[in-house]
């Protein structure tokens, strides 16, 4: 009789959580892309091009440390939750976990 392992069940299910968000946002209008990466940089999903999502990764990654940490200096029983960062073309979101970061890129809606 073969067993299971219980941890790849738990990524399986993860995997599945992943792709039903990154479907789910980027059903959304005015979003271009959807990124998850590791808190450390690297891209486990995404919809943008392979160029674009490493380079948001990248620097993104960064970002959201920086940010992070001063948040933490600031309040120290505080932590970062979400970034929000908006430019002329774009909107870009950030949602911080533990583990890892939800990127989304929006189009600005017009008012």
């Amino acid at each position: 009789m073969a067993t299971q392992d219980p941890g790849s069940s738990e990524q399986q299910q993860q995997q599945i959580n992943i792709d039903e968000t990154i479907a789910r946002l980027g059903a959304k209008k005015g979003v271009e892309a959807v990124t998850v990466l590791t808190k450390d940089g690297r891209v486990i999903r995404s919809t943008a091009s392979e160029e674009a999502a490493e380079t948001q990764a990248r620097l993104l990654s960064r970002l959201a440390g920086s940010a992070a940490e001063i948040v933490e200096e600031l309040e120290a029983q505080d932590e970062l939750s979400f970034l929000r960062i908006r430019t002329k073309r774009h909107e870009i979101m950030v949602a911080l976990d533990h583990s890892y970061l939800l990127v989304v890129v929006q189009s600005p809606q017009k008012d």
